[in-house]
């Protein structure tokens, strides 16, 4: 019998890592609550001829501790590390050992910090596609109600002024609600120098007027509720005229399951990339960072702080990584740089 002591924030938590490492056939031995969480004591028994493997283990992750094909072999500390910090991030436990896998188990003994590993491993599964600052087709951000959109439509205006590319920014004021007023605040602009837009028809003219002018915008669209069948059924007919990317925004707040349905519905719609907001505001990101990369939509932009210069940073491995591997609030060190 191989027996071996978990620690994790939570029960749920442990029992995951548990059941990730030793299989559906592991027993639990003990629990007992410690200073920032809880210690689990788990078992399982051995297999016969392949000694030390774990039942019902899939082979891609066999490999990847350390076992090839004849016994279990050397423990991969460098998977385990990976594997943990995805699951403390509420990254789901499929995506956390795919990740591991990819990264670790397929490069052993090249990776001597779990960031590294993380890294390579998001590299292999997860697509990053950074808008340039000096756009060169016009964009629609979509997404639900407050995860940042006008924000991000502000910060998108201001990253592009920084690289002396003139993008107009557009409030597309189709319900009525928004008429321009927080886009200009956020850009500090007076409100006649934004495009506000009260229709479809409006703003399909304005795209015309300014394709012949040879400008770019940002458009910033009304909240999309991805839950109701109505508004993304508008949003469907939208993107299916309007010759503008959608670009999703979506917060890394919420709920792993919400936010997989959620960026699934975007990309039904015609979406394709996202830029992640309100990075500074939580603590666990696994779970929109899965969300959007099991959708097919490919990683734009960051958003790491509130302000609107900088506050955005081109998607790379690396950075999700550096994301993933945080175990406190408002540590963003290695995402400075902003573009």
């Amino acid at each position: 019998m191989r027996m071996k002591m978990f620690a994790a924030e939570t029960f749920e938590a442990a029992k995951a890592m548990i059941f990730a490492e030793m299989g559906a056939d592991a027993v639990i031995l003990s629990e007992r609550e410690i200073d920032g969480g809880v210690e689990v004591r788990a078992a399982v028994d051995k297999m016969g001829g392949n000694a030390g493997f774990v039942p019902n283990e899939p082979l891609f992750l066999r490999d990847a501790r350390g076992g090839a094909g004849h016994g279990r072999g050397v423990e991969n500390p460098i998977f385990s590390r990976v594997r943990d910090a995805l699951l403390w991030h509420g990254a789901p436990q499929r995506f956390a050992d795919r990740v591991a896998a990819e990264g670790a188990g397929r490069s052993q003994g090249q990776f001597s910090e779990p960031e590294e590993a993380i890294a390579a491993g998001i590299g292999r599964i997860v697509t990053c596609e950074p808008l340039p600052a000096r756009l060169d087709h016009d964009i629609i951000l979509v997404g639900p109600p407050g995860h940042g959109r006008t924000s991000t439509a502000a910060k998108l205006t201001r990253r592009a002024a920084v690289a002396r590319a003139e993008v107009l920014p557009i409030a597309a004021d189709l319900d009525g609600t928004a008429g321009g007023d927080q886009l200009a605040a956020y850009l500090e602009l007076e409100k006649s120098q934004i495009r506000v837009c009260r229709s479809p028809d409006q703003l399909f003219d304005t795209l015309r007027t300014l394709k012949t002018e040879n400008r770019r915008c940002v458009i910033d669209l009304p909240a999309i509720n991805p839950f109701d069948d109505d508004d993304m059924a508008s949003l469907e007919d939208l993107v299916s005229v309007i010759r503008a990317e959608p670009v999703l925004v979506m917060s890394a707040e919420g709920h792993p399951d919400d936010q997989l349905e959620a960026a699934k519905g975007f990309a039904r719609a015609g979406v394709k990339r996202a830029i992640l907001t309100k990075l500074d505001v939580v603590r666990r990101r696994g779970g929109a960072i899965s969300a959007l990369s099991s959708a097919g939509i490919a990683f734009s932009h960051l958003a790491v702080t509130p302000f609107i210069g900088g506050g955005l940073v081109p998607a790379a491995p690396s950075r999700l990584a550096a994301l993933l591997m945080e175990d406190a609030p408002g540590d963003v060190i290695a995402l400075k740089g902003a573009a």
